[in-house]
């Protein structure tokens, strides 16, 4: 093989020559023959395959025209059975608006028709519904004036109700304010004005002002005596009063806080005033088992020598609650209750609160 490619010339000359007589010459070095061959080849290769493109390029254009063309004449004949078809439906719509313009004309005069019969039996329930309500209007009348009859009858009532409240209200007052004056005591409730400083009590001069300060001053009243000590810690006879009087175990002068109560062992003892427990307690030396209640406004009471206490520290009570037993503990003689009343921490006679005891329970309600 390399035999064969020395014997060709290390130079090949290549001449071309064209129609007209000219002449191209070419000197190709045999190095280099195989590299421009291959160019040709690969020219020629090149030129073969746009040609072939090109061709088929042609020929799908050609099919894409003829394709065009049939398309134009169906689109044609498409357009012109359109309209042949928009035509008719155009004029299908047009009947079905005039048979739809026709029912609507005959359903007016028809609703026009019962309209004017309507109108007709309006006017006749027009005036059914007057008659009726002049009727009614009437009966209103004779039933607004009934009601006004009551309303002030009510009112009668009611005036005449206020009056005999505030009578009782003012004469309850008076007598509280008559009680306390027996034992001695101001009751701080409040200014009077000038309608309530005194004179005979007039039930037609009642008003909703003086009304109110009867029930206030009342109110207070009452409040005031809840927490007075009034009445009997127990049913028993009094041996010993509140004052000066001779010890009973050195015959000595002294000073006796309370009162004391004589009764039997295991006797009730209640509370004389509604409060709170402030102590319990036992004194050998003194009151032996002794409970000291706090009344409010001041007031504490007592009891002392009892057997038991029946209610502890913090309890609440009401007047008539039993609050222990009667009893002999501590520095005593024998059975008996000694009760004390102490007001703004000084010990006073209990006997001035005794002594409206009856009063203070028949105050008129």
């Amino acid at each position: 093989m390399l035999k064969a490619y020395s014997s060709i010339p290390e130079r090949l000359h290549l001449v071309i020559t064209g129609e007209t007589g000219k002449v191209l010459s070419l000197v190709i070095e045999r190095d280099r023959a195989a590299a421009v061959l291959g160019g040709l080849v690969l020219l020629l290769v090149l030129l073969a395959a746009g040609t072939w493109m090109g061709a088929h390029f042609l020929l799908e254009r050609n099919a894409l025209a003829a394709k065009a063309g049939g398309q134009a004449k169906e689109l044609q004949s498409v357009h012109a059975g359109f309209a042949d078809q928009l035509a008719a439906a155009l004029a299908g719509r047009e009947k079905e608006w005039q048979e739809q313009a026709a029912a609507y004309q005959a359903l007016v005069s028809r609703l026009q028709a019962e309209q004017g019969q309507f109108s007709a039996e309006q006017k006749q329930l027009i005036c059914r519904y007057e008659e009726e309500l002049a009727a009614l209007s009437q009966a209103s009348s004779a039933k607004t004036a009934a009601l006004l009859s009551e309303l002030a009858q009510a009112r009668q009532d009611k005036q005449k109700l206020i009056e005999q409240t505030a009578g009782r209200l003012d004469e309850r007052s008076r007598m509280i304010e008559t009680m306390m004056s027996e034992i001695g005591i101001e009751l701080k409730v409040g200014k009077k004005t000038a309608d309530s400083s005194g004179g005979p009590f007039l039930a037609a001069a009642i008003d909703r002002k003086f009304s109110e300060q009867l029930l206030e001053r009342s109110d207070r009243y009452i409040k005031a005596i809840q927490q007075m000590p009034l009445g009997l810690p127990m049913q028993g006879r009094i041996t010993s009063r509140f004052g000066l009087r001779s010890d009973p175990f050195n015959n000595q002068p002294a000073f006796h806080a309370g009162i004391d109560f004589k009764g039997g062992i295991g006797d009730n003892v209640t509370a004389t005033a509604d409060g709170i427990v402030k102590e319990t307690g036992f004194d050998q030396n003194g009151y032996g088992s002794y409970v000291i209640i706090r009344h409010g406004s001041g007031y504490q009471t007592l009891f002392g020598h009892l057997s038991a206490a029946a209610v502890k520290r913090g309890d609440t009570v009401r007047r008539g609650d039993v609050v222990g037993q009667m009893g002999s503990s501590g520095r005593s003689t024998g059975p008996h209750l000694h009760y004390e009343v102490q007001y703004q921490g000084k010990a006073v006679d209990p006997e001035k609160y005794l002594s409206v005891a009856d009063l203070s329970f028949t105050v008129p309600m």
